[in-house]
């Protein structure tokens, strides 16, 4: 069996006998120069680069393998499955050599998918590159002539009329190959121009996209992407960090930055996205010319990023290393981008990022020296960069701070500039780019929807598409109860405030461990062991907030129905009313039937049992209503999965009245403003709509009232989401449509 990069870290650990930082100042050149004098880890780290290179062929481009997937295309076509047909042409696209016939082919083809589906701008951007790319000569009139019907679709005269030249043209170049055709040809070309004459001329516009935000007061000039109202300062305690100077409301925008560097996450979810800018692919993406797993939305990103990072990164790409070594492929393209950025203020900025290089232990900094020194023999011995890039100009000239730069670089001659120096220098740095990005990564999230397998219920939820590095967010401290939230259009990073934050008051983002979602205990190791601090924020300090989620994981009360909390083997007390109950040991097992048929439930829904899932829900929710807190998590999701059972069977008024009690316990854990209550909103309105669109008595005091339940939903889903994002957001737009959907309904009946 192949070795992994894990399974090959693992041996490289387990040898290790002699590295300690206690011999090493707190340096990465100097950590780095230990690693590459170490022959025997160069040697196995080679190996293993070369071992991937011969075992993986996935990701290479296969003519054999486009040309299969482009007859496929052409059945899926010929049976009229053109949704199906455009997945399998893109997929033959992306494994095509880029000087074979495959490339134009299927690129051609997936035009006319695309046509049949009244695709037309999408239709006519595919000729274009099949023009571009050398598509036959003695089939180039079909191309014109399709873009003579997309533009006639469009109401474009002048492009249409150029178009029918180019058939023209065709014909008479090819005069005696296409004699045969010429009269049928002929005909289609008068015919369009009748067609023509009966439209007026108009401009295509494919300008939807929102446009971002300005941050509130405008830009900051002394901090780069941030609101004016913020600045920027440092204390010995805190370190860097961001303080308003003035009151801010809560909704304003407080950062919108663009990063410095991002890549991909290896999952479903980031294959419909360019993997130069992140947004949409569309219907015509646009492959890489040299490996078969990265794909751009046009042909403008595709170039843009070969000119810098994506030369370097492709052949990891085609042997697959870059799935394999998860941050290590962000400080690699940090590093490129660093190397390629004429922004030396941005450049120093990156390298001033805290690395915690004081604070981590002697093993995972081992683990961090041999990833640096395997992403820089990878640079030096499978491409070109050590021989094409000037590492003075492009990495040592931009530092504007000597200690951050190379200990042994402080009088620079570049005459004296060794291969060696070359290698640790570049290892020193990507050493850096690693720490920093493992305190400074960011997350970027995208709001995915799925349906259940009846369509009659959909479920939203956030899920990482890639992750990133913003330097200027960067800034910001940590609090387990945050001031602000953070959203993305595309790979923009755009921060609203979620709090009023007053003048001289600091602006906290949350690192991950929330106190509403985390004990405290469970934060401090989460964050201790990621970024080296122990937390002091109130939500640590403060006694009522500490173990806030516990709450949501108590008995009830039989004397309030307050939370009750387990504090010895044999009683609990109530959180409320204080007082003390004996534990019956008896509710126990009746916990555990519970989440028997809990999962019961769950198997039988899967496999359409529905009555069989009802009945184990609903003998599910009947114990754990008796026994646990009415906020209770297990309490919620029971509902909510009986709410999910009633949908799936058409039964709207049943549904809605369980996932109002969901709506209820989210509020009361993640707040009035939060966005999981949102959620939970744009959830139920979703079934109360299913109901308004099904119901044929519209007269109905029960409609009425679930129109008008719909409508108040819908504001305060509205108001939440413009509060925490806006209208770059998926589930703003998603709210809108509601709302537009809801409106002839509210006038038909004078609501």
């Amino acid at each position: 069996m192949d070795n992994t990069w894990q399974q090959t870290l693992r041996l490289i650990v387990r040898q290790n006998k002699t590295f300690s930082l206690r011999d090493k100042e707190k340096n990465e050149f100097k950590i780095m120069k230990y690693f590459t004098d170490d022959t025997t880890i160069r040697k196995q780290l080679v190996f293993w680069l070369h071992s991937v290179e011969q075992n993986q062929t996935s990701y290479k481009k296969n003519i054999q393998k486009s040309e299969e997937l482009r007859k496929q295309g052409n059945k899926e076509f010929q049976n009229k499955k053109y949704l199906t047909s455009i997945k399998s042409y893109t997929l033959s696209l992306q494994y095509a050599p880029w000087e074979s016939e495959d490339l134009p082919l299927a690129l051609a083809n997936r035009s006319a998918a695309l046509f049949y589906m009244e695709k037309y701008e999408a239709c006519i951007k595919d000729i274009e590159l099949a023009l571009e790319y050398d598509y036959p000569k003695s089939m180039l009139y079909k191309l014109y002539l399709r873009a003579a019907q997309c533009y006639l679709k469009l109401g474009n005269k002048s492009c249409m009329e150029e178009a029918l030249r180019k058939v023209h043209e065709c014909l008479e170049s090819n005069s005696i190959f296409l004699s045969s055709k010429k009269e049928s040809i002929e005909k289609q070309i008068d015919m369009l121009l009748a067609e023509a004459i009966k439209i007026e001329e108009t401009t295509i516009c494919c300008d939807d996209d929102c446009k971002l935000p300005d941050p509130a007061f405008g830009e900051n000039p002394d901090f780069p992407n941030a609101s004016a109202a913020l600045d920027l300062k440092f204390s010995v305690d805190k370190g860097r960090h961001v303080v308003a100077n003035r009151d801010v409301q809560k909704g304003e925008v407080l950062f919108v930055e663009k990063p410095f560097a991002f890549v991909l996450l290896d999952n479903e979810y980031s294959d419909a996205v360019c993997a130069n800018c992140l947004k949409f692919r569309g219907d015509v993406p646009v492959p890489c010319k040299f490996c078969a797993s990265t794909v751009y939305c046009t042909e403008q990103c595709r170039k843009k990023a070969w000119s810098t990072y994506h030369q370097w990164e492709c052949f990891g790409n085609q042997i697959g290393i870059w799935d394999q070594i998860g941050i290590a492929h962000l400080t690699v393209r940090t590093f490129l981008n660093c190397c390629y950025t004429d922004d030396t203020k941005k450049f120093n900025e990156i390298q001033r990022l805290v690395t915690n290089i004081d604070k981590i232990a002697t093993q995972d900094m081992f683990v961090y020296g041999v990833s640096a020194l395997m992403m820089t023999l990878y640079l030096n011995k499978f491409t070109n960069f050590f021989k094409s890039i000037n590492i003075y100009e492009k990495l040592y000239k931009k530092f504007d701070n000597k200690e951050l730069n190379m200990y042994i670089l402080s009088e620079f001659v570049p005459e004296k500039w060794t291969e060696d120096l070359n290698f640790v220098y570049i290892s020193g740095i990507l050493l850096r780019h690693m720490l920093q990005l493992i305190c400074n990564g960011h997350a970027i999230t995208r709001l995915n929807i799925s349906d259940s397998e009846s369509g009659n219920v959909v479920t939203e939820y956030q899920c990482r598409i890639a992750t990133a590095i913003y330097p200027s967010a960067s800034m910001m401290n940590h609090s387990c109860d945050p001031n602000i939230i953070n959203s993305f259009k595309d790979q923009y990073l755009i921060v609203k405030a979620t709090k009023d934050i007053a003048a001289k008051e600091e602006v906290f983002n949350c690192y991950g461990p929330h106190y509403r979602r985390m004990r405290k205990k469970d934060r401090q190791i989460a964050l201790q062991n990621q970024y080296c601090f122990t937390c002091e924020c109130e939500a640590c300090t403060q006694r009522a907030l500490q173990n806030f989620s516990d709450k949501f994981q108590r008995f009830n009360c039989e004397e309030c129905n307050g939370p009750v909390e387990i504090i010895s083997h044999s009683s609990m007390r109530c959180l409320d009313c204080e007082t003390t109950f004996d534990l019956v040991k008896s509710q126990l097992l009746e916990l555990e039937e519970a989440n028997k048929l809990f999962e019961a439930a769950k198997i039988n829904l899967k496999s359409q049992k529905v009555k069989e899932a009802l009945e184990n829900a609903k003998q599910c929710l009947e114990i754990r209503k008796r026994i646990l807190y009415e906020y209770h998590e297990s309490v919620t999701l029971t509902y909510d999965l009986i709410g999910k059972i009633f949908a799936v069977t058409g039964r709207w008024l049943d549904s809605i009245s369980h996932l109002e009690h969901s709506l209820a316990a989210v509020e009361e854990r993640f707040g009035p403003d939060s966005i999981e209550l949102a959620n939970e909103l744009n959830k139920i309105t979703d079934i109360c709509i299913q109901y308004l669109r099904e119901e044929t008595n519209t007269n109905t005091k029960q409609y009425k009232n679930i129109l008008k339940k719909t409508r108040r939903l819908l504001n305060r889903a509205e108001e939440i989401l413009n509060l925490n994002y806006g209208p770059w957001n998926d589930a703003c737009r998603e709210i809108t449509e509601k709302q537009v959907d809801l409106v002839p309904l509210l006038a038909n009946l004078n609501l």
